[in-house]
């Protein structure tokens, strides 16, 4: 039994290594100058079909203008991560709710982005674990864990930042990324 657990254990730890290696490799190649309400325009279309028929807002609250030279694809992906996060977990069960997206240019070369909803909200045992790797709360719902540990991984290597949360149970979540804009 033992034995097994190991090679599992192994097995784990390689997929999670290969990950990070992937979302690194994919994104090393498509570094470039981009405008950040363009790429959240493009992340929004993409997702709305999805969401068509409920009754969830989605405000963006970016200035024109954000110029950032870096990695438009994993950021699209972390943007598009914690959009269905708030809609999968912060609002299920619940058919309206409200997510809001600010960024905020903090000095000429830092820029912060919240990610916020008025969803459930996250109770506290969970909160200190949601980065970790395979940690769900949704097990045998066809979620792999690996959302909030994959938007971790890309903040914090790739693109150089950081990410943080803080929740209130009954009010709802907010996830806030610390970016250089280069």
């Amino acid at each position: 039994g033992n034995a097994l657990i190991l090679r599992s254990l192994d097995r784990s730890r390689d997929l999670v290594s290969s990950f990070k290696q992937v979302a690194v490799d994919q994104a090393s190649e498509r570094r470039r100058y981009f405008n950040l309400g363009e790429l959240l325009g493009d992340v929004l279309r993409t997702l709305r079909p999805g969401l068509k028929g409920r009754h969830w807002e989605i405000v963006e609250n970016i200035p024109p203008g954000i110029q950032c030279d870096g990695y438009p694809g994993p950021l699209g992906q972390v943007l598009t991560n914690l959009i269905m996060n708030a809609v999968l977990h912060g609002f299920d069960g619940r058919s309206e709710g409200r997510i809001e997206i600010t960024a905020t240019l903090l000095d000429g070369s830092t820029l912060s982005i919240e990610v916020s909803d008025n969803g459930k909200g996250i109770p506290d045992e969970v909160l200190g674990k949601i980065f970790d790797p395979f940690f769900t709360t949704r097990l045998g719902q066809g979620g792999s864990g690996l959302g909030l540990t994959i938007c971790h991984n890309i903040v914090t290597s790739l693109l150089g930042g950081r990410v943080t949360v803080d929740s209130r149970l009954g009010e709802g979540t907010r996830f806030m990324l610390t970016l250089p804009l280069t």
